[in-house]
């Protein structure tokens, strides 16, 4: 055996027995897991997975829309313009935690060592209103690392992003990023606002297309123009078919301009998105059926009805269970659970499940068939 293979075998060894001695002294794979709710009675928030970062500044954008400027801990490490995060700070002794993409550049984050989120207050929401008075001063919170598949496409195609409200907010973090890199490639950017006072980032957008040939960003008044329409695609973007489409905004923008440009002739393989909120629940209506749902540990059955398809988080929650959950998304993870049989769909990839035991998560997933969950 060589030296290198018993260096491989060794350290294997020591491996499987620091696990041992650890499950055997706390019963858990990992010794941080085990001392994370000790070291949180001292430092609330605080987490094995995400990394202690400090609010520096809350800025106004428009009367609904305002940025944090976070300064990320040490261990944080960069990402790719156009990525999300989770953010999480404590409220009244209970943490609360929200997933918004990051607005401003990688290149800004290795300037500075700073990052930027921009954040649209919900109305009725519990959250977003509090994020902005709880850090006027400043504060702590915690960051987990960067995630998220739309970002820049690799290759030289030329881009047209299409961004509704604060769909905005990834393009942000694209151009800058494009602008501050040299990068070439051809981006026309259509922005959808409700009148002028909500255009975001207007000053910024129009001084990157003064200086870089090309960018060019088109600011569409909703109000004045309408949505998004194939008369607007041709009319300000004629060379559409040359280029991938990006999109990102409210649920209902994204499906209409998807059915637009793909209507126009734009194949699903030009076409990115991200959602700016739950995916829509789309089931095969050919297909769908009511089915019966078995959240065993809360000892609840209830109908999930095919007309009317809601998650099954949603689905607990109507039922009076209170499973954990996070962002609502299919983003943190924190809803997720074992299914024991049944087809449930993912409404954020478009796959069906197979029939036996694995592990979903209930925000993002829909019952095809009858279902035993261990909920």
């Amino acid at each position: 055996m060589s030296q290198a293979e018993t260096s491989v075998q060794s350290a294997s060894f020591l491996g499987r027995a620091q696990q041992w001695v650890t499950q055997s002294l706390t019963q858990e794979n990992q010794i941080s897991a085990y001392l994370e709710p000790l070291i949180q009675m001292a430092v609330p928030g605080w987490t094995t997975d995400s990394i202690r970062s400090r609010v520096l500044q809350v800025r106004a954008e428009t009367n609904d829309v305002y940025t944090l400027v976070i300064r990320p801990g040490k261990r944080w490490k960069s990402f790719t313009a156009g990525q999300h995060l989770q953010i999480t700070a404590e409220q009244n002794g209970s943490l609360q935690t929200r997933f918004f993409s990051i607005s401003s550049a990688p290149a800004y984050f290795k300037k500075t060592g700073l990052i930027e989120m921009s954040i649209r207050v919900q109305e009725g929401g519990r959250v977003t209103p509090w994020l902005r008075e709880a850090f006027a001063a400043g504060g702590i919170c915690t960051l987990s690392p960067a995630e998220g598949e739309f970002v820049l496409p690799a290759g030289n195609q030329p881009l047209l992003m299409v961004a509704g409200g604060s769909g905005i907010t990834p393009f942000r973090s694209m151009l800058s990023q494009m602008a501050a890199s040299g990068d070439k490639r051809d981006a026309h950017l259509l922005f959808y606002v409700r009148d002028e006072a909500n255009a975001l980032f207007k000053d910024e957008f129009e001084r990157i297309a003064a200086e870089h040939d090309n960018i060019r960003i088109t600011f569409m008044n909703s109000a004045k123009k309408g949505v998004f329409s194939a008369e607007h695609l041709q009319q300000e973007c004629p060379d559409f078919a040359e280029r991938k489409v990006m999109i990102c905004g409210p649920t209902p923008m994204i499906q209409l301009v998807r059915t637009v440009v793909a209507e126009q002739g734009v194949s699903a393989d030009n076409i990115m998105f991200e959602y700016f909120g739950a995916a829509p629940i789309e089931l095969d209506r050919g297909d769908a059926k009511d089915a019966y749902v078995n959240f065993e540990k809360g000892g609840v059955a209830a109908m999930s009805s095919a007309d009317q398809p809601v998650s099954l988080l949603e689905l607990a929650e109507q039922n009076g269970l209170k499973p954990l959950a996070g962002c609502r998304v299919g983003v943190c993870h924190q809803c997720k659970c074992t299914k024991k049989s049944g087809v449930v769909l993912n409404t954020l990839t478009g796959q069906y499940s197979d029939t036996g035991k694995e592990d979903i998560q209930l925000c993002i997933s829909v019952a095809v068939n009858d279902v035993v969950l261990d909920v």
